[in-house]
This record gives structure tokens, C-alpha cells and sequence, in this order.
């Protein structure tokens, strides 16, 4: 470690004089205080790597500075100078942490500086384990936040496997699992299952008149209201195009029908508008359920619901010739 500061404390300036002649030629930046208060006030301009106190001082004695010392700035390695009568009082305070090492006094010059450069080792080892510690932090924050971005990315994942990007509705291949689904266990169970296809009136010819932005308006509008008007247990699906499905669990075909024209309603009754263009849109359905057509497969549900669609289609078209 570079510029290690360290503080010495004695009543006695030729004590401190001569602690100043053995360490000059040494790396450590000296300090040099006659009193506790001293000491106190040079550390609250200048932080100390380490203390050196002498114990029997007038005023504030050096157990007590180096009491507050560690109150104040834990960090700093506390070492005092100790006649041999004051070593007994010193231990418990070693043994506590209070203290990290004594210096018997008179002072021998190799133990002050075997201790001094102990201290010294030890800040090295402290601050590489904090280091050390700071590291492991830092990567294990890399390491969580990576982990989230892993889990959103796989959850941004699921959600384009089974969403339609344009509606937020479920997709077409979701739709072929919930189905398989929900039919073998109606079936199982004896429940009724009903399928709705639900078409928006000439859309191709809307996205000719008015540009495609205006198409995804009125999907994303029209899967809003319809998504307002479904239960708990219906699932809504954009099919492809203009086309959408709900499958309804447990419902017969009569209230299915009602959900249907309430949908068509919702449709007509509101313009879809964007960028100041509004249209009244106008939709056609078709409606199949498990026990009144008993079909044989899923898909057949969905293939009768779509030609009683065509058949409905083309009632109207007759209706406004």
C-alpha cells in the first residue's frame, strides 16, 4: 500500500521526536499529536491508516481515544505504547479487537517497526477482502441482472409464441393447443364447448382506402371491445387477417349466439377512427358447440362454425341485393 498516514500520540515531545528520527527514512506519512484532543482533531481533517497512542496521558487517557477512535473511524488499525505494569490492562482489549497490537515501552525500535509494518500487512488484507468482497457484489448484481434479462427475454419469448403482435389476442397456434384442449376435456367431462368466428366486413377493401395504419387501428380497437365483453373462462384469438375466434367453455350454443351478436353490436354501434378518417365497421360470425353438431374432432368444430360464417355471409350479401 502507498501513503499510509500514521498517527502518534504521547504527552511526551521527545517521544515523539525520536519515533520521528527512527521512521523518517521509512515510506509512512507521520503525524504527531501530544493529547487525545489533538489526536481527535488532526483525524477529523486528515483520515488515519493507523494509531500509535501512548496509555497514561493527562486528559483523555489512551484507552479512551482509542475507544473513540474506533467508534468514530472503525477502519483505522489502533496500537498503543504500554509500560509492562499496563500490559494486563491491555489484553482484554486486545482480545476484544479494541486494540490491535501494543509496543512495550521503552520503545525498542525493530518491534515498533515489525509491529508497524504487521499493521501495515494487515490493512493490505483488509482492503483486499473488501476489494475482494466489492468484486463478488459487483459480479453477483452482473449476475442477477443478467438472470432478469435471461427471464425477460424469455418470457418476451413466450409471449410472441403465443400473442398476436398486432392485437395482444392469442395466435392461431396457440389456438390449435387450446382447443385439442379444451374439446377433449369437455368431451371427457360431458361439458358443452363453443366456437364462435367472428369476420370484419370488407377489411381488404378498408386497408385499400385508407393504408394498413388504419387496419391496425380497428384490430387493435376491435380486439379491446371484444376482449371487454368475454368471461373469465372464454379465450379470445385473432385467427389470421380480419378473422377472429372465441372459444367458450362449458357454454352452450344459445348463449354463445348472444355473446356473438352482442359482439357484432359492439362492432357496429361505435366508428373506428384514426388520424381524423372514421368508419363504421360491420362483422359477420358463425357459431358451432360440441353437443348441438357433436362433431367428431376439434377441427371440425372449427370447420362447421366457419361454414355456418360463409352461410351468414351470404345471407347478407343476398339481403342487400
Amino acid at each position: 500500500m502507498n501513503d499510509i498516514h500514521i498517527l502518534f500520540v504521547d504527552d511526551e515531545p521527545d517521544i515523539l521526536r525520536a519515533i520521528d528520527r527512527l521512521l523518517r527514512k521509512e515510506s509512512y506519512i507521520l503525524h504527531f499529536a501530544g493529547s487525545g484532543s489533538e489526536a481527535l482533531a488532526i483525524m477529523a481533517k486528515t483520515p488515519m491508516h493507523i494509531v500509535v497512542t501512548d496509555i497514561k496521558m493527562p486528559g483523555m487517557d489512551g484507552l479512551s481515544l482509542l475507544k473513540q477512535i474506533q467508534a468514530l473511524y472503525p477502519d483505522t488499525v489502533r496500537m498503543a505504547l504500554s509500560g509492562y505494569l499496563q500490559i494486563g490492562q491491555l489484553l482484554p482489549c486486545i482480545n476484544t479487537g479494541e486494540i490491535f497490537r501494543y509496543v512495550t515501552k521503552p520503545t525498542k525500535p525493530e518491534d515498533l517497526k515489525t509491529s508497524l509494518q504487521d499493521a501495515t500487512d494487515y490493512l493490505k488484507i483488509q482492503n483486499d477482502h473488501i476489494a475482494h468482497v466489492h468484486e463478488l457484489h459487483e459480479k453477483n448484481e452482473k449476475q442477477e441482472q443478467a438472470l432478469q434479462q435471461h427471464q425477460e427475454v424469455e418470457k418476451q419469448l413466450r409471449r410472441l409464441a403465443i400473442k398476436d403482435d398486432v392485437t395482444e389476442l392469442y395466435n392461431r397456434r396457440f389456438l390449435s393447443y387450446s382447443m385439442e384442449q379444451l374439446f377433449e376435456r369437455c368431451k371427457r367431462y360431458g361439458n358443452d364447448l363453443s366456437c364462435i368466428i367472428i369476420e370484419l366486413d370488407n377489411f381488404k377493401q378498408l386497408n385499400d382506402l385508407h393504408g394498413f395504419p388504419f387496419g391496425d387501428v380497428v384490430l387493435k380497437e376491435f380486439s379491446n371491445r371484444l376482449i371487454k365483453l368475454l368471461s373469465g373462462t372464454d379465450i379470445g384469438f385473432r385467427y389470421g387477417g380480419a378473422r377472429f375466434i372465441v372459444l367458450l367453455p362449458n357454454t352452450m350454443l344459445e348463449i354463445a349466439l348472444v355473446l356473438g351478436k352482442t359482439i357484432l353490436k359492439s362492432c357496429q354501434s361505435t366508428p373506428f377512427i384514426h388520424e381524423g378518417r372514421s368508419e363504421t365497421i360491420t362483422a359477420s360470425i358463425g357459431a358451432a358447440s360440441l353437443r348441438q353438431q357433436n362433431p367428431k374432432t376439434p377441427d371440425s368444430l372449427m370447420q362447421i362454425a366457419d361454414r355456418i360464417l360463409a352461410g351468414y355471409k351470404l345471407s347478407l350479401t343476398q339481403k342487400h341485393r
